[in-house]
């Protein structure tokens, strides 16, 4: 038997990939990824690992460059400052580095590479750069399922940078707790257990840069094992990394449920002197405690003889009508002053919005229009004033005719106790007992 050896039976063996003949032969066979970089693209990546194996440059992940803002948004963490410069890097070297660099990146358009270690070494160097459009513009040179790249794309998306992934990117099972929490939060919103399990990471210290997102969950909830209080203190801690829309945001909410003591030495921490004293003033007007002038003193305290509506006309003036006492306010909201009362009022809290006095005037308002809730909702911004005797009365014939018999009664009763001189206290409170009865 004669065996043939022509170039037909006995094809050429070679290094390279073997073209393919048809689409069937491959079917159910998951194809090689395709390489068409340039020989220049390698020898550059090459030349840096020849250079700089060790550095950062080959160890930062895209997922390690976010946190979480106070918002509830993602925010760009830079890996590092400086990052040349404590990598040890000599001026020439850093030079060189560069040039490489911006040379590799202009090899990649146009091409796209399966290479998890030379996407890692273009992703680390525009990371720590800073230079996220470009970074967007390098992920058209690397496959989608290239794991390096996939994360690099999560990270975009996680910025704002992307406004939708690919549908085989939904949740990966390999991301960790952190980058789940945080790919949950983007797409649509955590469930309770989720926001269980993001704030006792938080608390324990085990992922920092969840911070905000847990502080943006929880920051209304002010009892309970897992309250907004603990998150303000590690907030503080942190206070460096947060920009000035956060600052102001947390000063806001931490007014809410601080103690003016408190308040005041957080600001201590982190104003100047003349900041201090700014909101000092600002604190003494919200309280009802800036001084008048002497000539508004005299005018209103000198005679003892003006009524009420003489002494409304002067604070009017002065743009002060907020601090007249609750029962003032209502005997000029049943007279012919109601609709000047009412626009003058309009004027200042325009102009003193936080003010704990025009707060206590829109909760007066708000009794006589009979909006209980809403008066009750208001007491909380009134500071000090919702533990006067007029706004303990005003709240407890608001408790009783929203059918809190019980509590309203106890606060009529604290109230003869306060005052047992009072004959209409003590009227008040036999009526609405008897009603209750």
């Amino acid at each position: 038997m004669q065996v043939s050896t022509s170039q037909a039976e006995w094809p050429e063996i070679t290094l390279s990939r073997p073209e393919r003949e048809s689409s069937e032969a491959l079917v159910g066979k998951k194809l090689a990824p395709e390489v068409s970089a340039p020989s220049e693209v390698y020898r550059l990546k090459t030349k840096i690992l020849e250079n700089y194996n060790g550095s950062i440059l080959t160890h930062l992940k895209p997922l390690d460059c976010f946190r979480s803002d106070l918002f509830g948004h993602f925010k760009f963490l830079s890996p590092r400052t400086d990052w040349i410069r404590e990598d040890g890097i000599t001026e020439r070297e850093e030079r060189l580095l560069r040039l490489f660099f911006e040379e590799l990146l202009e090899e990649l358009e146009g091409h796209v590479v399966w290479d998890s270690e030379l996407f890692s070494l273009c992703s680390a160097f525009l990371l720590c750069e800073e230079r996220l459009d470009e970074y967007k513009k390098l992920l058209n040179s690397f496959p989608e399922d290239l794991p390096e790249a996939r994360d690099g794309r999560i990270l975009l998306f996680f910025l704002g940078f992307l406004d939708f992934i690919p549908e085989k990117l939904a949740i990966p099972s390999d991301l960790s707790i952190r980058e789940t929490l945080a790919f949950s939060h983007k797409k649509e919103s955590l469930d309770e257990r989720q926001k269980f399990l993001l704030y006792d990471l938080t608390v324990s210290g085990k992922e920092p840069s969840l911070v905000g997102l847990a502080y943006h969950y929880f920051r209304f909830n002010q009892i309970g094992l897992r309250n907004v209080k603990v998150l303000d203190a590690i907030v503080v801690r942190r206070w460096s990394e947060l920009n000035d829309e956060e600052k102001d945001h947390f000063l806001r909410d931490y007014e809410t449920r601080h103690s003016i003591w408190d308040r005041f030495f957080l600001l201590k921490k982190f104003k100047s002197k003349d900041e201090q004293r700014s909101w000092l003033r600002l604190e003494r007007q919200k309280n009802g405690r800036e001084e008048l002038s002497d000539t508004l003193r005299e005018s209103i305290l000198g005679g003892g003889d003006e009524s009420l509506f003489e002494r409304y006309e002067i604070l009017r003036e002065k743009r002060l009508v907020h601090t007249l006492r609750p029962f003032e306010l209502l005997v000029l909201w049943n007279s012919t002053a109601a609709s000047r009362l009412d626009s003058d009022l309009v004027d200042i809290e325009r102009a003193y919005p936080d003010s704990y006095l025009i707060h206590r005037a829109v909760a007066v308002k708000e009794f006589k229009e009979r909006k209980f809730d809403a008066f009750r909702e208001r007491l909380a911004r009134t500071g000090r004033f919702q533990y006067s005797p007029e706004m303990i009365y005003l709240k407890a014939i608001a408790l009783l005719e929203s059918g809190e018999g019980e509590e309203g009664i106890k606060l009529l009763e604290s109230l003869v106790y306060k005052f047992p001189d009072s004959d209409f206290l003590r009227l008040v409170l036999e009526r609405y007992k008897k009603r209750s009865n």
